[in-house]
């Protein structure tokens, strides 16, 4: 009887370890897989337009170089709202917030609309307000609130 629960004992080893050792190849297979494929489908490729790094400053080239995508792409394709220009260009939305603001300054591109109703058109073609100031109707870039005024008590 003792010779049986032995023999037993033995060939449970054996399957749990087998099956430990599939089970650590198939993680590391996917593991693997995953690795290789770091381009997010629907456009979200964060670290491969920072050069492979998250976080951190932006050297001016690559500001540079994401500002005349977005012109480019502004260019082609006139009228578009800012989350169909970054999935297109496969980046994230607020990695191209400091671009679109220095195209704005340049007067580069143009806007109509307010918020994430905002689209963006080429500086001198129809469509966007004045790159001078926004229109008379309340479209185009936000308008501060003068500083300084206080409330009287």
């Amino acid at each position: 009887m003792e010779n049986l629960q032995n023999q037993v004992n033995v060939r449970v080893e054996a399957f749990v370890a087998e099956i430990t050792e599939l089970a650590r190849a198939a993680a590391y297979q996917a593991l693997n897989s995953a690795l290789e494929h770091t381009h997010v489908p629907g456009g979200r490729g964060v670290t491969m337009a920072l050069g492979g790094r998250k976080g951190g400053k932006r050297t001016a080239e690559e500001l540079a170089q994401m500002a005349d995508a977005f012109l480019a792409y502004v260019t082609a394709n006139p009228g578009q709202r800012m989350e169909h220009i970054a999935k297109e260009l496969g980046l994230a939305t607020p990695e191209l917030t400091l671009p679109v603001k220095k195209l704005l300054a340049d007067r580069k591109i143009t806007v109509d609309g307010q918020k994430r109703a905002t689209q963006y058109y080429p500086a001198g073609r129809g469509g966007g307000d004045d790159a001078a100031g926004a229109s008379s109707k309340g479209r185009g870039t936000k308008v501060r609130a003068a500083k300084g005024k206080r409330k009287k008590k």
